[in-house]
């Protein structure tokens, strides 16, 4: 009985929104070949309004895998100098040989070249809105405002191409649309302003056309990087605090301060008081194997997360969704570590 009263106040205690952990991942590229060019130069792209091409230079010379730079980016001054030199004109349209020859004088595995364009229009149109027309406002009015539509499109298309064999790694085009409308207050409807001032908070006002395309050039380059590079993500992982045994003072205990250092971000204590405490319960408690497994994964450790969730799946009576979709998780994790070693491997002995 006071076993089960303190399984009881332990669930009390913890209800309510669920800690979170946070995991950061590097993925690695989707394609195998685009990842094993380690040189590679980014030419100016044609109609490059939005420095698409120069954050996606920044981006792969960002790149990191293993604490090690992932790719060598050819200096953009050196690319002008030997064009110069060269006396070649580059204009951004250069068909795939011509393309070749010019990695071949930058001593490039592979270049990156592109396309964009940018669109922008205002488009007026009506709306009704209706008005009170006395104090109480038993009698309204209907009336028209003229509104403005703001469109703003970037198209890009961007490309491998491999020097070596002289053909495309990857192409692909990107489309992004945004659309503003912009409407004028009118203060003396009370009743619109309230709906116009409360659609606002949900509803983004219009920034600057600069900012608009920038947001877009920058979505266009989180969608092209994964497929040539590594990439790294993040995100919260649950932390299990609700166990399923009984347990004793000191193990309620043990989990709370547990618990605490994680909300704290302290992951070195929770992962001492989380392995005593899977300890003292003779492995039996899954809560503390899989939140121990949370731990391991956030610091990397991915074949001692992977036993720790087995063991928690299989401490529990039946199939827990938390679980389950760790096991998933982190076997595609390492999968993805595997992949992401054999790509730095392979770049590593082709880096000049």
């Amino acid at each position: 009985m006071r076993n089960l009263l303190l399984l009881i106040a332990f669930a009390f205690l913890f209800a309510g929104c669920s800690q979170k952990v946070l995991i950061e991942t590097t993925k690695p590229a989707k394609l195998d070949r685009a990842a094993s060019k380690k040189k590679i130069a980014v030419m100016d792209f044609n109609q490059d309004t939005v420095h698409l091409g120069g954050k996606i230079e920044s981006s792969l010379n960002s790149t990191m895998v293993n604490n090690e730079q992932f790719f060598t980016i050819v200096n953009r001054n050196a690319i002008d100098t030997i064009l110069k030199e060269q006396k070649f004109q580059y204009s951004g349209l250069a068909s795939t040989k011509e393309n070749v020859k010019i990695g071949e004088l930058l001593g490039a595995q592979a270049l990156i070249i592109g396309k964009v364009n940018t669109g922008d229009e205002v488009q007026p149109t009506q709306e009704v809105r209706t008005r009170c027309i006395d104090q109480k406002c038993t009698r309204t009015q209907a009336y028209y405002v003229t509104c403005h539509i703001y469109r703003y499109s970037l198209g890009a298309n961007l490309s491998m191409v491999d020097v070596e064999r002289g053909d495309l790694i990857y192409t692909n085009n990107y489309i992004k649309q945004k659309e503003y409308k912009e409407c004028p207050m009118d203060s003396g409807d009370a009743m619109n302003l309230a709906i116009s001032l409360a659609t606002s908070l949900l509803k983004e006002e219009k920034p600057e056309k600069n900012v608009v395309f920038d947001r877009m050039a920058d979505e266009v380059v989180k969608e092209f990087l994964p497929n040539i590079a590594p990439t790294t993500h993040k995100f919260y992982v649950v932390i299990l605090d609700s166990p399923e045994i009984s347990y004793t003072k000191e193990q309620t205990a043990k989990l709370e301060a547990a618990l605490e250092y994680l909300k704290h971000s302290r992951t070195d204590r929770a992962e001492e008081i989380l392995s005593d405490l899977l300890t003292s319960t003779n492995d039996k408690c899954f809560v503390a194997a899989y939140d121990l497994g949370v731990i391991k994964e956030a610091k990397g450790e991915l074949e001692n997360a992977k036993q720790l969730y087995n063991l928690a799946d299989r401490l529990t009576l039946k199939p827990n969704k938390t679980i389950n979709e760790a096991i998933v998780r982190i076997n595609e994790a390492i999968n993805d570590q595997n992949r992401l070693n054999n790509q730095a491997s392979k770049t590593k002995g082709k880096k000049k």
